[in-house]
This record gives C-alpha cells, sequence and structure tokens, in this order.
C-alpha cells in the first residue's frame, strides 16, 4: 500500500472527541429566542442545549431561529425556546470516527450532533469542526 493511502487510513486522531468543542453552551427551556441568540454569539457557537430540570431535552441551532422564527417573521423576544427547537437530541459517542459523525449528520440533515461518553454529552460537533479535521488530516502529506 502506497504511504499516501496510509496516511488515509482511521486512526484514534480521527475521534470524534479531538475535534467537538468542548465547552456545552445551554439555556433554560423558558428562555427567548432572542435569549439563545445571545447565548450563541457570546460563547462563539452555532448551536445551545436547551435544559429543563438539570435534563438536557433538545437542541436550538442559528439555522432553528432562523427558519421557525425570522422566516415566520415572529418576534424573537417572545418566542419559547422549547417551542422551536430540535428534539430528540442526536448525538454520537466521543470516541466514533468523524466519518461516521458525518454520515449521521448528513442522513439526519442536521449541521450540529451531540458528543457523550457514557450516556453524558460532554460537547457539541458542528459541520464547521470538519474543515478543521480535514486540514489536519490532510496537510501532513509528504512532498
Amino acid at each position: 500500500m502506497s504511504d499516501k493511502l496510509e496516511e488515509r487510513r482511521s486512526t484514534e486522531k480521527d475521534e470524534v472527541r479531538h475535534y467537538m468543542a468542548k465547552v456545552i453552551s445551554s439555556v433554560d427551556s423558558r428562555a427567548t429566542a432572542t435569549e439563545a441568540a445571545q447565548t450563541m454569539f457570546d460563547t462563539g457557537q452555532g448551536s445551545v442545549l436547551i435544559e429543563k430540570k438539570g435534563e438536557y431535552i433538545g437542541l436550538l441551532t442559528e439555522g432553528d431561529i432562523s427558519k421557525r422564527v425570522i422566516a415566520q417573521i415572529k418576534k424573537p423576544i417572545e418566542v419559547p425556546v422549547e417551542s422551536i427547537m430540535s428534539q430528540p437530541i442526536i448525538t454520537i459517542e466521543a470516541n466514533k470516527l468523524m466519518v461516521v459523525a458525518f454520515l449521521i449528520m448528513e442522513k439526519n440533515k442536521i449541521r450540529h450532533i451531540a458528543v457523550s461518553e457514557n450516556d453524558k454529552i460532554i460537547g457539541m460537533l458542528s459541520l464547521r469542526d470538519f474543515a478543521k479535521y480535514y486540514v489536519r488530516k490532510f496537510s501532513k502529506r509528504t512532498k
């Protein structure tokens, strides 16, 4: 097998855990779309988990706000996140490969996926993280 093909094989460095955002942003289920958008802005993330009684019950993304609030000419300050969040939360285990994450996201037509370990959400992975992954994976080629 050629060296170039060998470099493309999956390794432990291809696991989701190495590319996910480790900071989890969340808002209470009673928060408004405006509050969720402000949290996303403040954290630089494109999604927030929705929390109710200490448990994550849904996920809200910038796209959700755009499609379910702005495009429908609703007032973001009046729209509770619980009414526009996506559920159930789709997750992937942290030790799974990035290619598996991509296929799950493509199948479910989503751009954000929660990362879990031992049934606990420990991070978030977005399509933006794949750019970082591919740069790291393929920039190590020998000249």
